[in-house]
C-alpha cells in the first residue's frame, strides 16, 4: 500500500518578498505533484504539504537555501491516502488574522520540549491554554486545559481579557496543533504585561512524535487539517470524520444518528 508523506512547519521571521516566495513555491509544488496549503507572509511562513519524500525534502532544501528560511521545527507523519484534494498557496500580510500592535518575529513566548511541557504542566500553579478552536478540543487536549471555547482566533483577545488579565503573574503555557498560533497568541499575550508565557515547541504533532509513550499527557485524539481528520497518540488516522456540511469532525456515534445523512451532513 502506497504510504504519502506529509510534513508540517513554519517559520517566524522577516520576509522581504512573501509574493515572490509564494510563485516560486507553487511552481516546484505543481512540478513535483506536492499538495497541500503554503502561507507566506511578511512574518514568516505556515504550511502543511503531501507528496514523496523526496520531493518534500527537496522543497525544504530549496527555502533554506534560496530563500534562507530557518525551518528548524518540521513534524513528519504518513497517510494512506492522499490527505488533500489540491494545492492552495495564500499570500497574506499576517500569519493569523490577530488585532494589536505586537510582533511575534521580536517576542513570543518560550518554546518547551515534551519533555520541559510535562514538568511545566505538571506543575499545579501552572494555567495550561488550549488555543484551537472548539471543536478541536472537545476531541482532545491535555488534562486540567483552559478551554476558550473559540469559534475563531480572533476571539482570543476577548477570551484574554475575560479570563487571564487578572493573572498576569502566572505561568502560561500554551499549546495548538503545530505550534503557530502559539506564536501568535504567546507574542499578542507578552504585549499584553503576561511575564511568564510558555508555547508547547512544534504542538502537539511534535509532542505526539517525541514524547515517550509512557510519559504521554495528552488525552484523546488530535484535529488536523486534512483528509485524515484526526490522528491519534501515534499519529495515525483517527476515528473521526469530516461533515461535508460544516466541515467539523464527526465521531462513530455522530455517524449512528437519525440526523447524518451520508454526503451531506
Amino acid at each position: 500500500m502506497t504510504s504519502h508523506h506529509v510534513i508540517t512547519f513554519y517559520s517566524i521571521e522577516r520576509i522581504e518578498n512573501n509574493k515572490k516566495l509564494g510563485r516560486v513555491v507553487e511552481r516546484f509544488c505543481i512540478k513535483n505533484k506536492i499538495v497541500g496549503t503554503f502561507f507566506s507572509t511578511p512574518q514568516g511562513v505556515n504550511t502543511t504539504l503531501s507528496g514523496t519524500k523526496n520531493s518534500l525534502e527537496e522543497l525544504i532544501a530549496l527555502l533554506e537555501t534560496k530563500f534562507k528560511l530557518k525551518l528548524k521545527d518540521q513534524t513528519w507523519s504518513q497517510s494512506a491516502s492522499v490527505p488533500f484534494k489540491r494545492l492552495k498557496i495564500k499570500c497574506r500580510e499576517n500569519l493569523l488574522p490577530l488585532d494589536g500592535n505586537f510582533d511575534p518575529v521580536e517576542s513570543r513566548g518560550k518554546h518547551l520540549n515534551a519533555s520541559e511541557w510535562n514538568d511545566l504542566v505538571l506543575d499545579p500553579d501552572t494555567i495550561i491554554v488550549d488555543v484551537r478552536n472548539d471543536y478541536e478540543s472537545k476531541i482532545g487536549t491535555f488534562k486540567d486545559s483552559t478551554i476558550p471555547n473559540m469559534k475563531n482566533f480572533t476571539e482570543f483577545p476577548s477570551f484574554v481579557e475575560n479570563n487571564l488579565k487578572d493573572k498576569k503573574d502566572k505561568k502560561i503555557a500554551m499549546f495548538c496543533t503545530g505550534g503557530i498560533r502559539c506564536e501568535i497568541a504567546s507574542s499578542f499575550m507578552i504585549d499584553r504585561g503576561f511575564g511568564e508565557v510558555y508555547q508547547l515547541d512544534g504542538g502537539v504533532l511534535k509532542y505526539l512524535k517525541e514524547v515517550e509513550q509512557d510519559k504521554n499527557l495528552w488525552e484523546g485524539e488530535c484535529f488536523v487539517f486534512d483528509e485524515r481528520v484526526t490522528v491519534n497518540k501515534n499519529l495515525e488516522r483517527g476515528d473521526y470524520y469530516q461533515c461535508f456540511g460544516c466541515r467539523r469532525p464527526l465521531s462513530k456515534i455522530d455517524l449512528q444518528s437519525e440526523y447524518y445523512i451520508k454526503g451531506v451532513s
